[in-house]
């Protein structure tokens, strides 16, 4: 075969891989994440790699909730399109700085920040090529398990307080790479158990179990306890949820002045005036400094 023909016939199969099917082409990206992850996950300690139980979610409550689990509604359609947006520019950040750690938080109450820390969860974890864990820290008034609808199989506060075994805390909710743990019951010991030692213990244990993690932390109001100001040190970035009609400007203020030593994540914008028709709030991202 001449070179001249040695060409020609690489052009021609170059053209044919570009002519594929376009979804046998995601099907073979998807198939080669899946294939990464498992290579990963082969590398990891079988004793230290994190098991979720499987656990069944109320989806009546979490649709009342605006929790998005990937059900089809033509309705979600606004919001799922924003939390992809806050999904894209969040793994950009991650990505160039090399964050693993994102603690979320906001400056009062009924602001929306756990839906936040949820729907992003759910989110992320759709890309599949990592594992993301979501932790409900907010142990002052823990309401993952409680907007889910679910029993968690053990109370990730019972890690902290006694050092229970951590392989008994997580669940998974349908997703093959979120990995959730949280509670039900409140303590007013939480600013002092996520001081501990063990709080420190639990992001090692997390790093190290998982699959190439991101983990998103639910955490107090940070203008009502201190509990964000005791993290906020040990974990990478604060993403700060706003929610329109609710939080004041001052009260916004001195929620990032308070954080400002720490890095800023962004601030999302929940329940914009500003949102797709036929559904009730919407969400902006906000950039922050490096």
């Amino acid at each position: 075969m001449s070179i001249i023909e040695s060409a020609l016939e690489k052009n021609r199969a170059a053209g044919q891989q570009q002519n594929r099917p376009r979804a046998r082409r995601a099907g073979e990206v998807e198939a080669g994440r899946a294939a990464d992850r498992k290579q990963l996950a082969a590398g990891i300690d079988p004793a230290a790699r994190l098991v979720a139980l499987a656990v069944s979610v109320d989806e009546k409550q979490c649709r009342e909730r605006r929790v998005l689990l990937g059900k089809s509604h033509a309705e979600d359609t606004g919001a799922a399109a924003a939390y992809r947006m806050l999904r894209t520019r969040l793994l950009h950040r991650v990505r160039t700085k090399g964050w693993t750690t994102i603690a979320v938080t906001s400056a009062g109450q009924n602001d929306g920040k756990t839906l936040t820390a949820i729907n992003l969860a759910l989110s992320m974890a759709r890309e599949k090529n990592r594992e993301i864990v979501l932790l409900d820290l907010d142990m002052r008034n823990p309401g993952v398990c409680r907007v889910l609808g679910v029993h968690p199989p053990r109370e990730l506060r019972g890690y902290l307080e006694h050092g229970e075994h951590l392989s008994e805390m997580f669940f998974s909710i349908g997703s093959d790479n979120l990995l959730i743990a949280g509670g039900m019951t409140p303590t007013e010991h939480a600013s002092e158990l996520l001081a501990s030692p063990r709080f420190s213990e639990l992001l090692r244990v997390v790093r190290e179990g998982a699959v190439n993690p991101i983990v998103i932390i639910d955490l107090p109001p940070v203008l009502l306890t201190d509990d964000a100001l005791v993290v906020a040190p040990k974990v990478d970035a604060v993403l700060i949820v706003a929610s329109e009609g609710f939080t004041g400007r001052a009260d916004l203020s001195k929620a990032l002045q308070l954080l400002s030593e720490f890095n800023i994540a962004g601030v999302v914008l929940n329940r914009a005036a500003d949102t797709t028709p036929g559904y009730e709030y919407g969400y902006d991202y906000a950039g922050a400094k490096d």
